[in-house]
């Protein structure tokens, strides 16, 4: 169960722990994308705010039915700071405060959020292709990502959704080839079965995968034990680079954002 958090800002300087104050930001539109993706784009003084490139995410604090805060994390999807605007999507995927938030959103309602944002994806120089692996909650950070890459580099995904009509239009300099696939068996299934079917890369690659926590664990023992390294080890420049991130978990609310599958 999700503590509700206190909705004061801290003011001034750093906050509690010595984090950055939270910023108040304010509903401009809401924009129902598919059946199941929400995208709220919020204004508010952004001065000096960050986002650590691609796919970053942040803590989102918005109110709840009983007078509390719920707090979430969820990627940036875009940022303008000339406009001091901020995008954010929610993907509509289980009944909890801030998809209820997001699906009855309007203008003018109020959000904060923490004081930058991080995790952002960033690939080395020498690599050829991106290999995207990810459900539904991480589309958003998918879209980000696969939208900044250059022409030149071979951008792909693999996308599990809950529905076909859950798919959306993905584009950028790269051209990415996107695989769409449904649920069916438990989340992320679909994901496993096609990472164990892939040919191993034979070129400079980075894998990139965000999902549910135990479907994650178990595609990063799959390529690890086919050869991958993590981010922090590899060091050939012929090296499938892994990057992991878990988005959710079955049965747990507000699932730790910090969890990397490294502990397994």
């Amino acid at each position: 169960m999700t503590t509700p958090q206190t909705s004061g800002m801290t003011r001034g300087g750093r906050g509690r722990g010595g984090r950055l104050p939270r910023r108040r930001l304010t509903v401009a539109d809401v924009t129902r994308v598919t059946p199941r993706l929400v995208r709220v784009r919020a204004e508010g003084d952004l001065t000096g705010w960050t986002a650590d490139g691609p796919g970053a995410h942040l803590k989102v604090f918005v109110p709840t039915s009983d007078g509390g805060t719920a707090m979430r994390t969820y990627t940036v999807r875009e940022f303008a700071p000339d406009r001091g605007e901020l995008t954010l999507e929610f993907g509509i995927h289980a009944d909890g405060p801030a998809t209820r938030w997001a699906s009855a959103g309007a203008p003018g309602d109020p959000l904060e959020i923490s004081g930058q944002a991080r995790g952002g994806f960033f690939p080395r120089g020498d690599t050829s292709r991106i290999l995207l692996i990810g459900d539904h909650c991480a589309l958003p950070a998918m879209s980000s990502i696969l939208e900044s890459l250059p022409a030149g580099i071979r951008a792909e995904a693999v996308v599990e959704v809950v529905a076909l009509d859950d798919r959306i239009d993905v584009s950028g300099p790269a051209q990415p080839d996107v695989t769409w696939t449904t649920e069916s068996g438990r989340p992320g299934e679909q994901l496993l079965t096609a990472v164990r079917s892939m040919p191993y890369p034979q070129e400079p690659t980075e894998v990139w995968v965000g999902c549910e926590a135990g479907v994650m664990r178990e595609i990063r023992r799959h390529l690890l034990a086919q050869g991958a390294r993590t981010a922090r080890s590899a060091s050939s420049p012929s090296a499938v680079t892994l990057h992991t991130r878990a988005y959710w978990k079955l049965d747990t609310a507000n699932h730790s954002d910090h969890d990397t599958g490294e502990d397994d």
